[in-house]
């Protein structure tokens, strides 16, 4: 299943900043800028986890990450960092694919909080 992470006015970082802040999170993450203009992706990834690996890619235009291929827990935990990268003021989504669960993350939840909104909002 897909997961995404959303928000408005590209308050993701630039791909430059999000390479940086990924290779440091995370040393053994792999990731490959897509150079092609008229994909709507800036670059793909890949975040080893305990369970399994993370791949995504994040979007051009700064308003979102799409994921899939880990645990929810592990995915949680992902969630709850790159909400650290988004301004405090800037609201941020996550949700499934099918949007059958949707979380607005704020800036101070944890990973478990964000896992148990997710199961609570029918994901």
């Amino acid at each position: 299943m897909k997961f995404f992470i959303m928000s408005e006015d590209g308050g993701l970082p630039s791909a430059a900043d999000f390479i940086s802040s990924l290779s440091t999170r995370w040393p053994g993450a792999t990731v490959k800028p897509i150079s092609n203009p008229q994909r709507s992706y800036a670059l793909e990834f890949s975040v080893p986890m305990t369970d399994s690996a993370l791949e995504g890619l994040l979007a051009r235009t700064g308003d979102s990450i799409t994921f899939e291929g880990a645990s929810l827990r592990e995915i949680s935990g992902f969630v709850q960092w790159c909400r650290t990268l988004v301004p405090a003021h800037l609201p941020v989504i996550f949700c499934d694919e099918s949007m059958n669960g949707e979380v607005k993350v704020t800036p101070m939840m944890t990973a478990a909080e964000i896992l148990e909104a997710f199961h609570a909002s029918g994901g």
